[in-house]
């Protein structure tokens, strides 16, 4: 309470109880200590004690009242003093802001420290949630448990990528049964599996693949981290969405993953289906030197196979080529 307001509110009360006794009219009470006797109307003895009671409280709401003005004096300083150290912060500035009291000499202790990410002694939780931010930041996986962190919380976020980068099966059970990716960990499980995963595994997730992630496979499977039989080879690329460029480029890395035979029966399947597989096709048959079966395939349509046609041309001349670099994708 205020102090105008306790003597406000204190006058009224002894005023009121002063006057009631007076009204009663209750006549005097002598008061006899031993030799000393005092006579007085017993309206004054009620308010007597009131007004004593008064005048220490208010002696005391004065005292701590002076009391918090000096102890808060530097406080408040302080206080105005913060905005322009967070602001140094901000600037990476080394500020040269001092404060005089203990709580904000720890506040800007703790400021600091959430820039740096330096511990602070004696804060021993705060240091145990500095050391738990840099092991997700290292990309480790920790237990968040105790700190009550909500699904959508950044920091929940990334050490749940780093379980999925730790552990390709647990990425390959959270999407396993799903047939479109929801959300960001979802696509995160998706792009580790496909990077990361058997091709048992990623052939049993029913989420459609795009043309980059089919050549990342084919990529992986040049590397040699990623093992396809001849079937699983066909079958993906039957089941891709792939242009014209795409198979072509797929032809010039695999020319080399399986028998000659094999990846050319592949891509004669998949052109007497997909009219986009036709260049790839044409490729192979130059690459492995079956030029009867090249030139039967484009004599109908010189103009736009000229590139092919050139190369027939060049090799009835002996004339040494780069394939790759006459055939572009």
């Amino acid at each position: 309470m205020k102090i105008k307001s306790f003597i406000f509110a204190s006058i009224i009360y002894i005023a009121f109880i002063g006057g009631f006794a007076f009204f009663l009219d209750l006549g005097d009470y002598t008061l006899s200590i031993e030799s000393f006797s005092l006579t007085l109307p017993i309206a004054i003895w009620f308010v007597a004690p009131l007004l004593i009671f008064f005048i220490l409280t208010l002696l005391h709401l004065s005292f701590y009242s002076l009391f918090n003005a000096f102890r808060f004096r530097h406080f408040f300083k302080d206080a105005d003093k913060f905005e322009d150290f967070a602001n140094d912060l901000l600037l990476e500035k080394k500020s040269k802001i001092s404060f005089h009291t203990k709580e904000f000499k720890r506040v800007c202790e703790i400021a600091k420290s959430l820039k740096t990410q330096e511990k602070i002694p004696n804060l021993n939780q705060f240091n145990e949630i500095l050391d738990t931010i840099k092991k997700i930041h290292d990309g480790e996986y920790v237990n968040l448990g105790k700190f009550k962190l909500e699904n959508n919380n950044i920091l929940s976020i990334q050490n749940e990528k780093n379980h999925l980068n730790k552990d390709i099966s647990y990425a390959y059970n959270k999407i396993k049964n799903i047939n479109h990716i929801k959300d960001e960990l979802e696509q995160t499980a998706f792009e580790l599996l496909l990077e990361k995963g058997t091709y048992e595994q990623i052939k049993n997730v029913k989420i459609p693949k795009n043309s980059q992630q089919v050549l990342n496979l084919i990529q992986r499977f040049k590397n040699k981290n990623l093992e396809l039989s001849p079937v699983e080879f066909e079958v993906l690329l039957q089941n891709s969405n792939l242009d014209e460029k795409e198979y072509l480029k797929i032809a010039k890395m695999s020319v080399n993953l399986l028998n000659p035979d094999a990846i050319l029966n592949i891509f004669l399947k998949i052109k007497n289906q997909k009219s986009e597989a036709l260049r790839a096709y044409l490729y192979l048959l130059a690459e492995f030197s079956m030029f009867d079966e090249l030139l039967e395939q484009i004599k109908n349509d010189d103009k736009k196979f000229a590139d092919f046609k050139a190369v027939l041309a060049l090799r009835d001349k002996n004339i040494k080529i780069n394939l790759n670099q006459l055939i572009n994708d």
